[in-house]
């Protein structure tokens, strides 16, 4: 008699089991979100500044959903792709409701001053073949999207021998977060000169110029030193091939000498755009 009243007992368990769980399932089916969030976006291609923060990569984005209304406050950059051409590329948008349905579209975006990676130079490529140097970490670079992307310049040099005097060829390549590229040959000169020499120290070693316009090379001297070590004013002279209406890397040699006799001689690269 227990074994058959424990038997109905366990039976009646499994019946409010089935049927509770059979409640709670047609409840979350029929009171269950299954709309989707919609995500629409102004048409064209949206134009902002390098400097733009996610407010502005927002505008023209809105946001509905027929249950929670507006989303468009919860909408966010999810993403922003690799450049498609120069300056363009494609950014992905996400939102989501408040039963964690999410929702993507994309647009694409162009900056308007967007300029490829340029590149700098902390010395300049003007050796002494007497003395020992290590050309690597010379040349760095700089993005306007990026900033410094100096860790990402890559040099190369086929023709250079240390020790030896002469002209060379160094070619440095740097990419930016966007999969762009800039590339770039440097003349790297080792020469003949004394221990004492005066020295001339420029504000800049590597500078853009604009297409049509040469600069007053004089203005790029930040100090001259004598061959004591002892900073002066000496006048500098300036040779160089550049051509203002032509494309392309020229050097700009300054020389100047104390009153010792000692000259001095440094460089300054000029990239004509």
């Amino acid at each position: 008699m227990l074994m058959k009243l424990l038997r109905i007992a366990v039976a009646a368990l499994t019946a409010v089991t089935v049927i509770a769980f059979l409640v709670v399932f047609i409840d979350e089916k029929v009171t269950s979100d299954k709309t989707v969030p919609v995500i629409k976006i102004e048409e064209g291609v949206l134009e902002v500044n390098v400097n733009a923060k996610e407010a502005d990569l927002l505008k023209g984005v809105t946001a509905f959903d027929k249950k929670d209304g507006d989303l468009t406050g919860r909408v966010i950059v999810e993403s922003i792709g690799k450049f498609t051409e120069t300056g363009s590329c494609k950014v992905t948008y996400a939102v989501s409701d408040s039963d964690n349905h999410v929702t993507t579209a994309q647009r694409r975006i162009r900056y308007t001053n967007y300029t490829p990676p340029k590149f700098t130079m902390k010395q300049p490529l003007l050796f002494s073949v007497y003395k020992q140097f290590n050309i690597m970490g010379i040349v760095g670079a700089t993005d306007c999207l990026d900033g410094d992307i100096s860790q990402n310049v890559i040099i190369s040099s086929q023709d250079f021998e240390q020790g030896k005097e002469g002209v060379y060829t160094l070619k440095a390549t740097v990419m930016n977060s966007k999969g762009d590229t800039s590339e770039i040959e440097l003349p790297i000169l080792v020469e003949k000169t004394g221990r004492d020499t005066a020295e001339i120290e420029l504000k800049q070693y590597l500078v853009y110029v604009e297409k049509g316009k040469t600069p007053d090379w004089k203005s790029y001297v930040k100090a001259t030193y004598d061959s004591l070590g002892l900073k002066t004013d000496i006048e500098t002279k300036t040779q160089t091939d550049f051509k203002a209406g032509k494309p392309g890397v020229y050097s700009v040699d300054y020389y100047a000498t104390d009153e010792y006799g000692y000259v001095g001689h440094t460089r300054l690269i000029a990239v004509v755009e």
